[in-house]
C-alpha cells in the first residue's frame, strides 16, 4: 500500500512538474548544441590562426635564403674573377664587387686570402678588414677539403661590433706546379698544393635578418633564430621584439626580454623551420607574445556561445509560455467534454473526411521532411564534392613535392627519416589518391539521392505544371529502396522498367507522386506475404518482381502500367478495391485510404482513369491514364499551398 501511495505521489509530481522538467530538457540540449558549435568555431579559428603563422614563417624563411644565396652567388662570381686573372690588385676588386656590396645590404666585404705558404695550412692572419683569421683554420681547412663554400658560426666584426658569419670559397690554379702550359679550362683542381687561396664573404646577420623582416607583418609576434651546429654559448644569431620592432643581436639583451610562447603550425610543428646555410643549419621559430594569444582573436566563437545561450533561454521562455497555454486548453477542453456528447453522431459523419485529411496531411508532411533532408544535406555535400577535387589535386602536389625532396636530398635529417618511418609515407602516398577517389564516388552517389528526394517532394511545385514522369517514378523507388531489398525472409524485389519516350506531362507533381507511392507500396505488401505461403521452391522459380511500363495510350493521352507477379485478387475484392477504409491488409498495417484518395487524384484532380486489372494466382496490374494537358486550371487545396510556401 506504502509503495502504492509513493507511485501515485511521484506520478502526480511528475505531471504536476512536466512543464519545468521539459523546459529544463530544453535549455540544456540548447546549450549543449551552443557549447558544440562554439568548439567548432573555435577550431575553425584556431586552425586558420596557425596558417596564418605558417605562411609568415615560410615567407621569412624564404625570404633569408634567398638572402643568403643571393650573396653567396656573389661571392662565387667574386671567386671566379680571381681564379681567371692572377694579381688582381685592390682598386680592381673594389671595382668589380662594389656594385655588388651596395645592392647587397647584408653583405659586408669580400676579401682575397692568398696563400703565402707551400703548405695549405699557414694562411695570412691579418687581412685589411682588420680580422684575426686565426680561430678560423678548421674552417679553411675545411673548405680545401671539400672545395666548396664553407660558413662559419656566429663572428663579431670588431669595427662594426654586429654579428655575422664568415664563408670561404677555395680558388685552385688550373695549371700543376711547375708546369708554365696552360690546361683546358674545365680540368677541376682537386689537389690542396694547387690552392691559390680563398675568397672570403662577411655576411651580416641582423641586416639579412632585417631585410626578410621588412614586408612582413609580425604583430605581436616575435622571431627567434639560432644556430644548433654552434657551442651552446654561440648558437644565439638574432631576435626580433614585435613590441619594440627592433632586432636584437646581442645575447644579454636578449636574455631580458620575454621570448614568446611556443607557436603552432597545421604541419604539427611548433612553428620551426631549418635553413640550409651551405654546410650548416639554422633554426627560425615563431613565439607569440601575450598580446598575440587575445580572447577578442576568438570572437567569433565567443559570437556564437553567446547567440546560443541566448536563443536557448528564448526558445526555453516560449515553451514555458506554451506548456501554460497548453494547460489552460486542456482545461478549457475537459469542461468541454461533457458537452461532447451531444456532438458524437456529428463526429461519426465527420470521421470519414477527416481521415482523409490526416492521410493527405502526413503524405503533405512526408515531402516537407523529405524535401527539408534533402535541402539540408545538398548544401555541406555541395561543398564536400567540390572540394573533393581540389583536394586530390592539392594532395597529388604535395606528394610530389615530398618526392621531389626525396630526390635530390638523398641523405635527410634522421628526425625526417624517422618521421617517414612513423608515418609509413610509402603506403600513404598510394592510398591517399584511392582514398579521396572513394570519397568522390561516394559523393556522387550521395548527389544523385538527394537529386531524387528533391523530384519525389515536388514542395516547390505546388501549381500544375510539366513534369518527367519518369523522375517522379525513381524517386517514389528511391524512398522504397529499402523495401525492395532482399531480407531474411525473402530475396530482393526485381524492378523491371520498360519506359518509353515521353513528353512532359502536365499535371500536380507531388500528388501524382503520391498515388505512384501508395500503388508500390500496397504491391510490395503483397508480393511479402505471397513469397512466404508459397514456399521457398516456388520463389526460387519465379521470383518476385514488379513491372512498371510507361506508353501513348492516345496522342493526347500518356499511360503508366504497375503490374506484380503477386497472388492477385478476387472479384468480390476488385469491386471494393477504391471503397473508403476498405483493406484485406490485418489490423494495424493498413487504414484503406490510400488507393481511394489514390482515385480521386487521378480522377478528379487530373480528369483521368485508373483501373486495376487482376487475376488470381496472375498477379495484379494497376493502369493510370491521364491526358497530356488539363483543359481546366485547378488551384491546389488550400493546405497544400500553405505547406509549400512554408517551405
Amino acid at each position: 500500500m506504502t509503495a502504492n501511495k509513493f507511485l501515485n505521489l511521484a506520478t502526480s509530481t511528475l505531471l504536476n512538474y512536466r512543464r519545468y522538467i521539459q523546459a529544463g530538457l530544453t535549455l540544456c540540449a540548447g546549450l549543449g548544441l551552443s557549447a558544440i558549435a562554439s568548439s567548432v568555431a573555435y577550431n575553425w579559428e584556431y586552425k586558420s590562426m596557425q596558417a596564418e603563422l605558417q605562411d609568415r614563417l615560410d615567407k621569412i624563411a624564404t625570404d633569408i635564403q634567398r638572402d643568403v644565396s643571393g650573396n653567396l652567388e656573389i661571392i662565387r662570381a667574386a671567386g671566379a674573377f680571381y681564379s681567371v686573372f692572377d694579381g688582381v690588385k685592390q682598386p680592381e676588386m673594389k671595382t668589380f664587387v662594389g656594385p655588388a656590396l651596395y645592392r647587397h645590404p647584408s653583405l659586408k666585404a669580400i676579401a682575397w686570402l692568398p696563400r703565402v705558404s707551400d703548405s695549405p695550412q699557414f694562411l695570412t692572419e691579418e687581412i685589411d678588414l682588420s680580422l684575426d683569421l686565426t680561430a678560423n683554420l678548421v674552417a679553411l681547412e675545411n673548405a680545401t677539403k671539400r672545395q666548396e663554400i664553407i660558413a662559419t658560426d656566429r663572428q663579431k666584426i670588431p669595427s662594426q661590433n654586429s654579428p655575422s658569419f664568415f664563408v670561404f670559397l677555395p680558388i685552385f690554379s688550373q695549371t700543376s706546379p711547375g708546369d708554365t702550359a696552360a690546361l683546358p679550362q674545365n680540368l677541376p683542381a682537386s689537389k690542396p698544393e694547387n690552392l691559390k687561396g680563398f675568397t672570403m664573404g662577411i655576411l651580416l646577420i641582423d641586416a639579412i635578418v632585417k631585410s626578410a623582416l621588412q614586408e612582413t607583418q609580425l604583430n605581436f609576434v616575435n622571431v627567434y633564430l639560432q644556430d644548433p651546429m654552434a657551442p651552446e654559448s654561440e648558437r644565439f644569431l638574432a631576435f626580433y621584439e614585435a613590441k619594440t620592432k627592433r632586432i636584437v643581436t646581442d645575447e644579454n639583451i636578449k636574455n631580458k626580454l620575454y621570448i614568446g610562447e611556443r607557436a603552432y603550425c597545421p604541419d604539427g610543428s611548433s612553428c620551426t623551420r631549418i635553413l640550409n646555410i651551405e654546410n650548416r643549419r639554422w633554426l627560425l621559430q615563431l613565439r607569440l607574445t601575450p598580446e598575440y594569444i587575445n580572447p577578442l582573436r576568438f570572437w567569433r566563437s565567443l559570437t556564437v556561445l553567446i547567440l546560443g545561450i541566448i536563443l536557448s533561454l528564448a526558445v526555453t521562455l516560449y515553451l514555458m509560455s506554451l506548456l501554460n497555454y497548453t494547460d489552460k486548453l486542456e482545461q478549457v477542453a475537459a469542461e468541454r467534454t461533457a458537452k461532447s456528447q451531444q456532438l458524437e453522431q456529428t463526429l461519426q459523419e465527420l470521421q470519414q473526411t477527416q481521415t482523409q485529411l490526416i492521410q493527405q496531411e502526413k503524405m503533405s508532411s512526408l515531402g516537407l521532411l523529405v524535401a527539408g533532408v534533402a535541402h539540408e544535406v545538398n548544401n555541406p555535400i555541395s561543398f564536400i564534392y567540390g572540394n573533393i577535387q581540389h583536394a586530390s589535386a592539392y594532395s597529388s602536389d604535395l606528394l610530389e613535392l615530398v618526392k621531389l625532396y626525396q630526390k635530390h636530398y638523398l641523405y635527410p635529417s634522421s628526425e625526417i627519416t624517422e618521421h617517414l618511418q612513423n608515418i609509413d609515407f610509402d603506403f600513404l602516398s598510394k592510398d591517399l589518391p584511392q582514398l579521396l577517389s572513394s570519397m568522390k564516388i561516394g559523393a556522387d552517389r550521395i548527389v544523385q539521392i538527394v537529386q531524387s528526394l528533391r523530384n519525389f517532394s515536388r514542395l516547390d511545385e505546388s501549381e500544375m505544371k510539366p513534369v518527367n514522369i519518369h523522375e517522379g517514378i525513381d524517386s517514389t523507388l528511391l524512398i522504397l529502396q529499402s523495401r525492395l531489398k532482399a531480407t531474411a525472409d525473402r530475396p530482393a524485389i526485381e524492378i523491371v522498367k520498360n519506359y518509353s519516350h515521353l513528353p512532359l506531362v502536365e499535371c500536380y507533381a507531388g500528388q501524382l507522386n503520391q498515388v505512384f507511392m501508395n500503388i508500390l507500396a500496397n504491391a510490395i505488401d503483397a508480393l511479402e506475404s505471397y513469397n512466404l505461403d508459397r514456399g521457398p521452391t516456388a520463389a526460387k522459380a519465379n521470383p518476385i518482381a514488379i513491372a512498371i511500363t510507361t506508353e501513348y495510350s492516345s496522342p493526347d493521352k500518356i499511360i503508366v502500367r504497375i503490374s506484380d507477379n503477386g497472388p492477385g485478387m478476387a472479384e468480390n475484392v476488385k469491386k471494393r478495391l477504391f471503397d473508403p477504409f476498405f483493406t484485406t491488409k490485418p489490423v494495424g498495417k493498413g487504414t484503406g485510404l490510400g488507393l481511394s484518395i489514390s482515385y480521386k487524384i487521378i480522377v478528379e484532380k487530373h480528369k483521368g482513369t485508373l483501373r486495376c486489372d487482376s487475376t488470381p494466382g496472375l498477379g495484379t496490374e494497376f493502369s493510370i491514364e491521364i491526358p497530356l494537358r488539363q483543359e481546366v486550371r485547378q488551384p491546389v487545396p488550400f493546405v497544400s499551398r500553405k505547406i509549400s510556401e512554408a517551405a
